[in-house]
């Protein structure tokens, strides 16, 4: 019970650092996520690049404004809960409480929104471990078109690293 207090305070401190404004730390390095298991939850925290998302630079300069974010902010959520999920034998697991959290490159030292990193939390009906999980959100870049993940569920002592590419897009976490 502790950990799941202390993964839900970890939830809410991600969900203040959230704000309309433009991250100025990164929350995960970019193309990387984990998926923490703690009993029927999984925590999810994923960087995608801002170019996975298509239609949302509207002027089609190239570079996406902490404006044009916020203008597509709810169309980001319902592709990133359409394409961004977790799945057994049967269902298709969503996330709650995603939290969208833009980032800006340090290398460009702009304002224009390189990567997002979400935060959320999928819920299951029983602890499972035999799930896959799915990204179907990759940018037309191939430097960009790659996911490192690492999964843990420190109860089962598990742990499991693994790469999605557009030909790969779903592996087996456990």
């Amino acid at each position: 019970m502790h950990c799941i207090k202390k993964c839900l305070l970890s939830m809410v401190a991600l969900g203040l650092l959230s704000t309309p404004n433009l991250a100025n730390a990164h929350l995960m390095v970019a193309d990387h996520g984990t998926l923490n298991f703690v009993d029927n939850n999984v925590f999810i925290v994923l960087s995608i690049p801002m170019s996975a998302f298509k239609g949302v630079d509207e002027n089609k300069d190239g570079k996406v404004s902490i404006e044009e974010f916020n203008a597509h902010k709810k169309q980001i959520s319902k592709r990133v809960k359409k394409n961004v999920y977790l799945a057994d034998h049967q269902y298709k697991f969503t996330i709650d409480g995603l939290l969208l959290n833009p980032e800006a490159s340090h290398k460009h030292k702009n304002t224009n929104i390189d990567q997002i990193t979400i935060t959320g939390r999928y819920s299951m009906p029983t602890k499972l471990t035999k799930v896959n999980f799915n990204v179907k959100l990759f940018s037309n870049d191939k430097h960009k078109q790659r996911y490192q993940i690492t999964a843990t569920n420190k109860k089962q002592k598990l742990t499991h690293q693994f790469d999605l590419t557009p030909t790969s897009p779903l592996s087996k976490v456990f």
